[in-house]
């Protein structure tokens, strides 16, 4: 039977391979798709996405062979020679990557074989199978890195304090640029060098040097199984998942010191970083503690988005913050093999009955679940707005999709991160005094 969803929150394979290798500085995307896919999901996904914008290149800049009917009748191998060509003679790049869209996947076209006459000529192009059909953009960010760690890395001596980042999918994690940054920063006072791929102008070199990495560590709690296996097989790179970036002093101090025992790390530096984070981060809470005690602000919250973030904001609010657990929702339609762990761990709370979860993409089933919930705090996206006005309760946008803030670098993530959110969070309660 067909199943209808209202307004899902996620683009093509196609648009999160798009949007990832645009977050690599001087990575340019060459699309091989029909006309229009490009700039459809440019709108899609940085206009709803805090209007994150284009990047190196991106948006309106990304070439394209904009297959038509003929190309589909009598193949586009010969478009696509001609479209790498006049890039690369045009477009001043580290890296050009192919990335197939639909009509290419369904006529066959060998891509492969048109990026390998480049190997001779010295010009770095590679490739990655990202019909849009085959899945969602979570696949199509799998997919590329996958294709990376295969044709870009370089296999060289294992590098014992280097790391690399992944998990956070550009534009659909709204804020996956400055909760990079924070956990690049934390990781970094533990004396490690971070391989984030997207902030501080990374791009082609540290994805070369991500193969010698000593840990590959996720932020999802079902993400990028095929890149960890990729990099273990082919590098023989171990990895660590945490289920999302963690948020405040509780998560992020259990994330540290995971991060520590899988490196093996010195104790002492650890316990130090934590102790002084921890110390900066209440000194700003207890400055809230006379609003958030004064106002009685306690709320029934549902949070609604990706699983990351869901599992992140959640467990800060109800295990850091007192916030009362109403109702999960996880939009992201992670497999059914990992939905046991992420009920799990978002029903293990410290102090809190553990709330449903649901999983659905479907907005008119969002929008039930809230309301059976009794919720009087809307955490999700621009989205859920009509609910928070039907139901009269203050709402907050963190999960995609996003249109009515600007995100630049802005966090919550780790310890600084999660006075932002605080900051946020009752922001609404108080806005009406």
């Amino acid at each position: 039977m067909n199943i209808l969803t209202e307004s899902p929150r996620y683009s093509c394979a196609l648009g999160g391979a798009l949007s990832t290798a645009k977050a690599l500085h001087r990575v340019i995307p060459i699309l091989h798709c029909g006309p229009g896919c490009g700039m459809m999901l440019y709108n899609g996904q940085n206009f709803i996405a805090g209007y994150s914008g284009g990047g190196y290149v991106g948006g309106a800049t990304v070439p394209s062979t904009n297959t038509y009917e003929r190309d589909i009748v009598f193949g586009a191998e010969k478009r696509l020679r001609q479209t790498i060509a006049s890039t690369i003679e045009v477009m001043d790049g580290d890296l050009y990557v192919v990335l197939t869209g639909c009509t290419a996947e369904i006529i066959g076209d060998d891509v492969p074989s048109i990026v390998a006459e480049y190997a001779d000529k010295n010009v770095p192009v590679a490739h990655a199978s990202t019909g849009g059909f085959s899945g969602t953009n979570y696949h199509g960010y799998e997919k590329l890195w996958e294709a990376l760690a295969q044709q870009v890395a370089v296999a060289g001596p294992r590098e014992p304090h280097l790391v690399n980042l992944f998990g956070m999918v550009p534009a659909q994690d709204i804020y996956w640029l400055g909760n990079t940054e924070e956990i690049a920063r934390l990781l970094g006072l533990l004396g490690l060098t971070v391989n984030t791929f997207v902030t501080q102008r990374q791009g082609i070199e540290q994805v070369k040097q991500s193969a010698r990495a000593a840990l590959n560590i996720v932020l999802s709690p079902w993400l990028a199984e095929g890149v960890l296996a990729r990099y273990q097989q082919k590098f023989g790179v171990p990895s660590l998942r945490y289920p999302g970036p963690p948020i405040g002093p509780t998560a992020t101090a259990e994330f540290l010191r995971a991060v520590a025992a899988a490196l093996n790390l010195e104790h002492a530096v650890v316990e130090r970083v934590i102790a002084a984070e921890d110390q900066y981060t209440y000194d700003y809470f207890d400055r809230a503690g006379m609003i958030f005690t004064g106002f009685g602000i306690q709320h029934r919250i549902a949070v609604i988005g990706d699983s990351s973030t869901v599992t992140g904001v959640l467990r800060f609010l109800v295990n850091d913050f007192s916030q009362i657990p109403a109702v999960a929702v996880i939009t992201d339609a992670p497999p059914e093999a990992h939905r046991p762990a992420i009920i799990q761990t978002l029903t293990q709370l410290e102090y809190a009955a553990p709330p449903p979860v649901v999983f659905t993409s479907d907005q008119w089933s969002v929008a039930q679940a809230v309301k059976a919930a009794g919720a009087t705090y809307i955490l999700g996206s621009s989205l859920d707005k009509e609910i928070a006005q039907d139901l009269g309760v203050p709402q907050l946008s963190i999960s995609f999709p996003v249109s009515d803030r600007l995100v630049l670098n802005r966090a919550y993530a780790g310890y600084r991160g999660s006075i932002t959110l605080v900051e946020d969070f009752i922001s609404p309660c108080v806005a009406a005094l």
